[in-house]
């Protein structure tokens, strides 16, 4: 299974998952994140270029459990104190 996407979601992906994603090599099961950014600015009607900035093949596995992993939640009751403070200055 092959994921492709701009950079900035990458990031989004791996900051998401923690970031600790074991590099695996293709098998079954595995997932291959592929991330792009765009080239420099082109005259208008010709195509930018794709620059492939990154590659990581990792477990399907391995995204479960970063997923369900508590370890990339916020702090206990930071929503709850971030709502209280908004309703105290309202």
């Amino acid at each position: 299974m092959r994921l492709i996407c701009p950079t900035p979601v990458y990031k989004k992906i791996s900051e998401r998952l923690g970031g600790n994603l074991r590099p695996y090599p293709i098998q079954p099961g595995s997932l291959t994140i592929m991330w792009y950014d765009i080239g420099a600015p082109v005259d208008r009607g010709e195509l930018r270029e794709l620059l492939s900035v990154g590659t990581l093949t990792t477990t399907i596995d391995q995204v479960a459990l970063a997923f369900t992993s508590p370890s990339n939640l916020p702090p206990a009751l930071v929503y709850e104190n971030a709502i209280r403070a908004a309703l105290s200055h309202g």
